[in-house]
């Protein structure tokens, strides 16, 4: 693991990103399959109550970091609430393309990545095509196609998360240690609130994968509300994490 990067809390980070919300998830028992993957399952449904509400996918495009540029897939299915009061969401699937975003991001936030291909494309007509699969030479576990809306996808508004204050904030389960050197196991509860700003406006979505945008093994079969906020521009800052033993 010597060769791969070590970068530390905090992070600053600029892309783009394509936001798909998912409608309510009822309880526990309802998590889709492909929610997680299998090694990690036990630990990221520990701690706390899964109380639903608006679940999220998200692509990310960065062009800057401080291991450099890569591409992200997150699936949220909730939020959980914990002894203290304290309401939080969860990532539980998410994929990147580089090892050293892979490491690092479970050593600074929890945050269970694992490395993928992913394979972005924007067309000369707007359409963004995103497919991600295990390898290159696999079939897809995840794919979409999202297209301006025409008058409406001209139209763009600055947005930041930080007037939602802590509402989007993270509370991240310890993960156990996975097959390759970049899985990092961790020890304890990461709590942040992940910032972003940038040009959003809205586009629409197409699931690519039978009328979901997974297949339900590598990433939930879901299908995503219709409109899609497409956000350039983006600068995100992933904090230094509140530790904790237990929740």
């Amino acid at each position: 693991m010597s060769e791969i990067q070590v970068a530390p809390a905090p992070w600053k980070l600029k892309g783009r990103s394509w936001m798909f919300p998912v409608s309510p998830l009822g309880s526990a028992s309802s998590f889709p399959a492909g929610w997680s993957t299998a090694y990690q399952a036990d630990a990221l449904s520990a701690g706390g109550e899964f109380i639903g509400g608006l679940g999220i996918v998200q692509v990310v495009s960065y062009t800057e970091s401080p291991v450099g540029p890569y591409d992200e897939l997150v699936y949220v299915p909730g939020r959980w609430k914990y002894s203290n009061g304290t309401k939080a969401f969860r990532i539980t699937q998410i994929y990147v393309s580089t090892k050293e975003s892979t490491m690092n991001g479970r050593k600074n936030w929890n945050i269970p990545k694992n490395v993928a291909h992913f394979d972005i494309k924007t067309a000369s007509d707007g359409t963004t095509e995103i497919s991600v699969g295990h390898t290159a030479d696999s079939a897809p576990f995840f794919k979409v196609s999202v297209k301006p809306i025409p008058v409406i996808s001209s139209l763009s508004i600055h947005s930041s998360t930080s007037t939602f204050g802590s509402y989007l904030g993270l509370m991240q389960p310890p993960v156990p240690a996975g097959e390759t050197p970049e899985a990092v196991a961790t020890t304890q509860w990461s709590a942040l609130t992940p910032v972003f700003a940038g040009s959003t406006s809205l586009r629409s979505m197409t699931p690519g994968l039978a009328g979901k945008i997974g297949d339900g093994v590598g990433f939930p079969a879901v299908t995503p509300w219709s409109i899609v906020a497409a956000i350039e521009n983006m600068d995100m800052e992933f904090g230094i994490p509140t530790l904790h033993d237990t929740v």
